[in-house]
């Protein structure tokens, strides 16, 4: 994860196991400071301020959130929302009241349950109402407005929930955007890929190594509510251990790039690449990053010099180094 956690304005970083512990790393010195040993169940967290309090608190799997302690604290507190765990989790406002809630999903690989989404619907930041949607097993979330009607609607891979603004104690509506992606285990972003102001959908296969799928992204049509949005490929076949996407103008074109990462557990060489969008995500240019693989790599402008660059790291061992990957085109830092 990526976040402005001591209110400096400098983006810094944060790297939770899956069990534990919870660091982060102070830019620029990149000082190492731990938030908690444990007390989740998952490898996802997102930053938001979950209390309304002016700082960025975490979310993560499991489900419980840790507040700041920047404004009023001396130390980070978790507070427990369930004892569900959860391998995606995602923030916003569904109900439009004013307070953040948490969208959960688990996965169904290695023998895991990732059929149900789990919402949970903030009363105040100690109290959270839980409601759970049915879906397909698999793995992959995301929270978007996807029909532009001014609330976060739930995207998986193949099908979304639109939110009818019964918030999360009933009334989610389920859409299927395309058939033509059957892979259960996806990552999910959504970006508005050739330029006609809405968001289309990027998916790249999560799980397992060995087999093979494809990258594609999905153009949104005028109605969000039609069952074949057009598929566009950028990879043909890939090994199915793609677990990390991002999205974003990496060479400041004005056209949204897509970058992707291979785990270490896939054939070597594990990429990480940006696939370069040219004529409006009909064709991409692929530069290459690094041969050592990432396992959720996470975009953001660190150093604020204006471009994109990709954090990420390694899954499943203790000696796979937290990375970051510069973007140079605009290769001279902010000044302080």
């Amino acid at each position: 994860m990526v976040g402005d956690l001591d209110g400096d304005s400098d983006l810094d970083v944060i790297v939770g196991g899956a069990k534990g512990p919870l660091v982060w790393y102070a830019y620029p010195s990149w000082q190492k400071r731990q938030i908690a040993e444990g007390g989740w169940d998952g490898v996802k967290g997102e930053i938001a301020d979950i209390d309304g309090d002016g700082d960025v608190d975490i979310v993560m799997g499991g489900v419980a959130w840790f507040s700041n302690p920047r404004i009023g604290g001396s130390s980070w507190t978790m507070v427990r929302i369930d004892r569900q765990r959860a391998h995606d989790v995602e923030v916003g406002d569904i109900d439009l009241d004013g307070r953040l809630d948490v969208v959960a999903r688990d996965q169904s690989a290695f023998g895991k349950t990732g059929n149900t989404i789990y919402v949970y619907r903030q009363e105040n930041p100690r109290l959270w109402r839980k409601h759970e949607i049915p879906c397909p097993h698999g793995e992959g979330l995301k929270l978007s407005d996807i029909d532009r009607d001014g609330d976060p609607d739930i995207l998986i891979g193949g099908q979304w929930f639109e939110n009818t603004r019964g918030t999360a104690v009933g009334g989610w509506r389920e859409h299927v955007y395309t058939r033509a992606w059957t892979e259960p285990d996806a990552k999910v972003e959504m970006a508005d890929i050739n330029g006609d102001s809405r968001l289309d959908v990027v998916l790249t296969p999560a799980e397992f190594r060995g087999e093979t799928y494809k990258v594609a992204w999905y153009e949104a049509p005028a109605d969000p509510t039609n069952s074949n949005w057009a598929e566009h490929v950028i990879v043909h076949s890939i090994e199915t251990v793609i677990h990390s996407l991002g999205v974003g103008d990496f060479d400041r074109d004005g056209r949204v790039d897509v970058a992707i990462a291979e785990m270490h557990q896939g054939a070597d060489p594990d990429e990480v690449c940006v696939y370069l969008n040219r004529k409006g995500g009909r064709a991409w240019q692929k530069q290459l990053l690094s041969t050592r693989g990432s396992h959720d790599i996470v975009v953001a402008d660190i150093g604020g010099d204006g471009d994109l660059d990709i954090v990420g790291a390694n899954h499943g061992g203790p000696f796979y180094p937290l990375e970051c990957w510069r973007n140079d085109v605009n290769p001279v830092p902010k000044e302080d």
